[in-house]
């Protein structure tokens, strides 16, 4: 490994940490990892989705109803604390529910599209994910197929997915 710099911007930082997240999800890895890593990209793309005036995300507090917002801001942000910090807290304990990385994860990618225009595989393929895992949420249709078939597999579903896009190419 060189000691070489690598010069980023905020949105190159956000797709790192925000493919790596997907591909780790794929794979079954550590959902602690993914979650640490998916809030950190979604904390930049919220910011700056917020700093360039578009529609508040999915998770925003600005879809949130004012005597709420404290309520749903605390329970969002509780594991990413938790995974962060223990100056408050230093045995602290806590439930964490991997799905939640599911809707981080679908946020960021939507958000990172809408910020830049740019059509991620990795993205694309998650966002496919989603819609078969969880179809009566989003409002949009997936295949019946795609549905029945990588329902409960997602390697098999990210795998079938990179093979086809590489063909694509």
């Amino acid at each position: 490994m060189t000691n070489s710099e690598i010069i980023l911007t905020k949105l190159d930082a956000a797709k790192r940490q925000l493919e790596t997240a997907v591909r780790l999800y794929f794979n079954d890895a550590d959902p602690v990892s993914i979650h640490t890593l998916v809030c950190a990209s979604h904390e930049i793309l919220t910011n700056l989705n917020e700093k360039r005036g578009n529609s508040p995300t999915i998770i925003s507090d600005n879809l949130i109803k004012e005597p709420y917002k404290k309520m749903v801001r605390d329970k969002i942000r509780e594991a990413k604390n938790f995974f962060k910090h223990a100056d408050k807290d230093p045995d602290g304990v806590l439930k964490f529910y991997p799905a939640v990385n599911d809707f981080f994860l679908l946020d960021s990618c939507e958000t990172y599209e809408i910020l830049t225009g740019e059509k991620v595989p990795h993205f694309i393929i998650f966002r496919g994910w989603f819609n078969s895992r969880y179809p009566d949420i989003l409002n949009t249709e997936s295949s019946e197929i795609v549905r029945n078939e990588f329902r409960d597999n997602k390697l098999r579903f990210y795998s079938a997915m990179i093979a086809a896009s590489s063909e694509l190419k």
